[in-house]
């Protein structure tokens, strides 16, 4: 990989991290790099050792954990911050990846 593609994947990930309420749009994503969504995909997943929805589906729950530790917001209020309209489904992928509910880890 050379270095502009290298710098072009900082700036697709920077731009999956900037609003974790709304879910990439790859064909969105390639036209911001300049490159296929095929590319961009194996780029991504070779860079990142993930695919582009999977990196940012960690992200939400990192980040849900991270504001259900402070403590000042409710799990309906992160789940829907977080772009969630069915807060079951927030749940579920939350304990997919904690192993415990957001309810409980809160």
């Amino acid at each position: 990989m050379n270095s502009n593609d290298a710098e072009k994947l900082l700036v697709i990930r920077n731009e999956i991290l900037s609003d974790l309420s709304t879910p990439p749009v790859l064909s969105e994503l390639a036209a911001i790099a300049s490159m296929s969504e095929t590319k961009l995909e194996q780029l991504f997943k070779q860079t990142f050792g993930d695919t582009i929805y999977n990196y940012y589906q960690k992200a939400r729950m990192e980040e849900a954990a991270f504001v259900l530790k402070q403590a000042r917001h409710s799990v309906s209020e992160v789940g829907y911050e977080l772009g969630f309209s069915n807060l079951s489904h927030f749940s579920r992928l939350f304990e997919k990846q904690y192993g415990i509910t957001p309810k409980k880890f809160s």
